[in-house]
């Protein structure tokens, strides 16, 4: 029964090489790395290509780094890359199959993730100083009357993009639906309140709403169902005279869309703006 094949890394390759160049006998090398000679004489054969080529840990911080400045890396990028090497090194026979990359993702530990969020492009920096301020601002208010407020894009027409088929059977989709409204939703610090969530949509009076005495929600419309100036600011002094009749004062925390630019003056409600592009990042309910 032969032995399983030795795997040698590339920088235990390197070594080999080292070695023979110090002027050891080809024997003793590949007596102390336990190979067979034929494998020395090819290791030999490809020095030029081993000594140009990174290790695997080098390979993997490499891809870290690709990661590290937003760039997506593919299946098809690494079979390429694969393949290239393989050039490299002599070998005539290697295809970078389906197969050949699903056992090299299980060997290095790597999974295919959908990308999502703007964090990767957050300045750090800006943070760490935003989050000194957050402290002093914080110092003035209980967690009660302190406030997150942030509009969401709920798409209520869009199909799931998947589906329970017959295997022999092709699966297709139709053109997703881009019928949407929007949400203004804002918490309190400890979660003990949630503010009257408002809805704003196309129709002023839609047709599912009749009958309806009563809806849990502030409703409000526009052409394009987005959140305008003039909504912002009906919904601040909505706010602001609820305060005033609980008798408190609060801070809201809010990012800087451009319809919350032009606040009304408010006597119980203090607004403070979140950083640009940060909110990814230091924003609760983004």
């Amino acid at each position: 029964m032969s032995s399983k094949r030795k795997c040698l890394s590339i920088s235990d390759k390197k070594k080999i090489i080292e070695e023979i160049e110090s002027g050891k006998k080809k024997k003793e090398v590949a007596d102390s790395f336990k190979i067979p000679f034929s494998s020395l004489s090819t290791i030999l054969k490809q020095k030029e290509a081993i000594l140009n080529t990174t290790d695997a840990q080098s390979s993997r911080k490499k891809r870290r780094l690709i990661r590290q400045q937003n760039i997506p890396v593919s299946g098809i990028l690494i079979k390429e890359k694969a393949k290239s090497y393989a050039e490299m090194f002599g070998i005539s026979d290697f295809t970078a199959s389906d197969g050949w990359l699903s056992n090299f993702k299980k060997r290095h530990n790597l999974v295919f993730k959908k990308i999502c969020g703007e964090s990767a492009s957050v300045d750090e920096g800006m943070c760490n100083d935003w989050q000194i301020i957050l402290q002093d601002l914080l110092c003035e208010y209980y967690p009660k009357n302190v406030f997150n407020a942030d509009e969401t894009g709920l798409f209520f027409k869009c199909l799931p993009d998947r589906t329970l088929t017959f295997k022999n059977e092709k699966c297709h989709g139709g053109k997703l639906s881009k019928e949407r409204v929007t949400l203004l939703l804002a918490v309190n610090m400890d979660g003990s309140e949630k503010l009257r969530p408002l809805f704003i949509g196309k129709s002023a009076k839609p047709r599912c709403f009749k009958n309806v005495k009563s809806l849990p929600v502030t409703y409000r419309n526009n052409k394009k169902s987005w959140m305008t100036t003039e909504l912002w600011n009906e919904w601040l002094e909505t706010l602001n005279n609820d305060m005033r009749k609980q008798h408190r004062k609060i801070i809201i925390f809010v990012d800087n869309c451009t319809a919350h630019n032009n606040p009304p003056t408010l006597s119980n409600v203090r607004i403070e703006f979140l950083p640009a592009n940060t909110t990814s990042k230091l924003q609760p309910l983004d």
